[in-house]
């Protein structure tokens, strides 16, 4: 019995602290029971605590498929969120204007990987009028871990979502999300609004939420290019984020 009990616990996907405890307190259990009950109380125990760990496990599982541990934000005028599990999985998409829910609307991006979500949301119908030569379509990166921003940032380098519509990438601190949040704006577009700002110190993310990320593009461009030229009037930038691929 011994035997068959450890070889079912074999197949269980737990912690082995998990898996040993359950054991001993099966075993203290057969201890405490009479012989008559023993061996029909043992199995039925058994079957319990195999039922019991396979549940724990599977929760723990579905909570690892649901936790997100980077972000994609893609920002035109639409500011769509996408938050991706530590399988690149997409498990949720989210809308920060009017116009980005207007895409996403009829859309099923969750449980896709992240590539495929993309092209998915940039090649719909409801995104085409946003995707003119000035749109400055960015894809901003963020994550715990930098080489996974660099993973994430060149797969998407090299989808047809970004490349055939001049797209921009760069990454993000990951702590911009609440920052961002906290202004209504995705993170993509609240990078581009820390950029400008350095620039510009009178302008608001209130101002950014009613620009395209184009009109940003263009804001940032002029004051770079003023700079160049020994414009004293135009302020130093120190972009938050490094841009990688694609056209401006």
């Amino acid at each position: 019995m011994e035997n068959k009990i450890r070889s079912a616990f074999e197949q269980v996907k737990a912690s082995d602290k998990m898996k040993s405890s359950t054991i001993q307190y099966l075993q203290q259990a057969r201890t405490a029971q009479s012989p008559k009950t023993t061996a029909h109380n043992w199995q039925r125990s058994l079957v319990a605590a195999c039922a019991m760990l396979f549940i724990v496990a599977g929760i723990g599982g579905l909570y690892t498929v649901q936790t997100p541990v980077s972000y994609v934000s893609i920002d035109v005028n639409p500011s769509i969120e996408l938050a991706l599990n530590r399988y690149d999985r997409v498990v949720s998409a989210t809308a920060y204007n009017e116009d980005a829910a207007t895409i996403l609307d009829g859309l099923k991006v969750n449980g896709l990987f992240y590539i495929q979500a993309i092209d998915v949301i940039v090649e719909s119908d409801a995104m085409q009028p946003y995707l003119t030569e000035d749109s400055a379509l960015t894809f901003t990166v963020a994550s715990g871990a930098t080489d996974k921003e660099a993973e994430i940032m060149t797969e998407i380098e090299s989808c047809p979502g970004c490349f055939l519509h001049g797209g921009v990438s760069c990454a993000a601190d990951v702590s911009s999300l609440t920052e961002a949040h906290g202004c209504g704006m995705s993170f993509g577009k609240y990078v581009a609004y820390l950029t400008l700002s350095q620039y510009d110190d009178t302008i608001t993310t209130e101002d950014c939420q009613h620009m395209t990320m184009g009109e940003i593009h263009s804001q940032i461009s002029a004051h770079e290019s003023g700079e160049e030229h020994g414009n004293n009037e135009m302020h130093h930038s120190n972009h938050n984020g490094k841009k990688r691929g694609g056209h401006h």
